[in-house]
């Protein structure tokens, strides 16, 4: 026989349905009334509503469009500007450096050519597991080269089989995306790409013996520092390709270059590039940087201050100007490639090409965190609009990475964000000025972060 079915009691009803109403808020932060720049490129939205809910963007309106949940935590943003995590789309990751990176707003990173692939991925798993502070960072592991390669720490390749080989440790072991350096040559672009393709783990290429639109026309996915342009650009690529037989030899060749291109030589290689569906990583502040290796004041500029005094790798401008062998002559050259670089930049961003913003921190001069700023306005002097540099630092960076959840304030986006004292949209400087930051839905504030580091 079957039991009469009986309702359940009233009063657990009532229990059940007031416990709802009071945690509904539990565990979310409404951000209320800020100036909202979400990353998209469209223009800023004052008054902005962000409700963030266990590391994830719940909801983004204007204030009183919907309804606060009762029992958040509200906090008032009015006269701040809020804007996407930044993410620094060509990184050299050091393990001193992940505090900073968070300190500047920089939520996310793009490590390429690690020390080595082990080291790489160790400081990604600590980093994911909350072991070390620090944002969220993707890793090529070691780059792969020519031989003999420029680094010990890189992969040197001479045959097909090789390249393949060093494509599969690097996916077996966890890499994102794989790197080549200036010694890989033409005729290894194939098997590398066919084995990257398979085992779905894009090309990133700081090129030398290959000219940027063989590369691109082959697959790869991003141009680093804007390498592999001026062979392209060039009457006589050959010189560049046999200059990049000794990497130092190579970079000062091709550096100088630049200021050789003619208008409209550049302009059709932009077009051409951006056709490939390349992307690029100009770095324009590195450029800049080596161009003024002779001024001694940037080395106390502020946020110097960040840098530990043990960090040869920031702090060194001696020591690479004694390897290099650059001298005054060298660096007014380099200054001359200036307006030619920012306008390929110009070019190619008019052509619908997509430029991801990247610092090439932690090398001489170049700050982890504050130095992806400084490449924004490196941007926005090379013809960007405001929103347009944030823009390379979030969301078309969050394409480069191919990771929908990152680079924009948006419905189902992770809490990362940062938040302003002043609105970029007027001048792109005020990115610098950092109230606090959002990472994985926690707030950090750059002050008491560095009250923490040791020097």
């Amino acid at each position: 026989m079957t039991r009469p079915a009986f309702p359940i009691p009233l009063r657990l009803v009532l229990l059940l349905a007031f416990a709802g109403c009071g945690s509904s808020g539990d565990g979310v932060i409404a951000l209320e009334g800020a100036t909202l720049i979400d990353g998209s490129g469209g223009a800023p939205v004052k008054d902005a509503l962000v409700l963030v809910r266990k590391g994830h963007i719940e909801a983004v309106a204007r204030v009183n469009e919907i309804p606060v949940p009762r029992g958040a935590q509200v906090v008032s943003l009015i006269g701040k500007t809020i804007i996407p995590g930044l993410i620094d789309a060509h990184a050299h990751v050091e393990r001193w450096a992940v505090e900073r990176y968070v300190a500047w707003g920089v939520t996310t990173v793009r490590d390429l050519g690690a020390s080595g692939t082990d080291s790489s991925l160790a400081l990604k798993r600590d980093l994911d597991l909350g072991s070390v502070r620090g944002p969220r960072m993707f890793t090529s592991g070691a780059m792969i080269d020519g031989a003999p390669p420029t680094y010990a720490t890189a992969t040197a390749v001479r045959t097909s089989s090789e390249v393949r080989k060093a494509v599969d440790q690097r996916a077996v072991a966890g890499a994102d995306y794989v790197k080549i350096y200036t010694k890989f040559t033409a005729d290894l672009l194939k098997p590398l790409l066919d084995e990257a393709s398979t085992l779905r783990l894009p090309v990133a290429a700081h090129l030398g013996k290959i000219d940027a639109l063989t590369a691109a026309r082959a697959g790869v996915a991003s141009l680093e520092h804007m390498a592999g342009v001026v062979q392209a650009a060039s009457r006589d690529p050959g010189v560049y390709a046999r200059a990049h037989d000794q990497f130092l030899r190579g970079w000062t060749t091709e550096e100088m270059g630049w200021a050789t291109l003619d208008s409209a030589s550049l302009a059709r290689t932009a077009r051409a590039l951006a056709a490939t569906h390349v992307a690029i990583v100009p770095t324009l502040i590195v450029h800049e940087m080596l161009s003024r290796l002779d001024n001694p004041t940037l080395l106390s500029r502020p946020g110097m201050e960040d840098v530990p005094a043990g960090a040869t790798s920031v702090r060194d401008v001696a020591g690479l100007l004694r390897r290099t062998g650059w001298r005054a002559s060298e660096l007014q050259a380099f200054r001359r490639s200036r307006a030619r670089q920012n306008q390929f930049v110009r070019e190619f961003k008019r052509a619908g090409g997509l430029i991801a913003a990247g610092s090439d921190a932690a090398n001489q001069l170049l700050v982890p965190g504050l130095s992806l700023h400084e490449e924004l306005s490196q941007l926005v002097a090379a013809g960007f609009t405001p929103i347009e540099a944030v823009t390379a630092a979030t969301r078309k960076a969050a394409e480069l990475l191919r990771a929908d959840s990152l680079g924009r304030v948006a419905k189902g986006s992770v809490a990362d964000l940062v938040v302003l004292d002043a609105n970029p949209a007027a001048d792109i400087a005020a990115t610098r000025r950092i109230a606090w930051v959002m990472l994985r839905g926690q707030i950090f504030h750059p002050d008491s972060l560095r009250r923490t580091w040791g020097h």
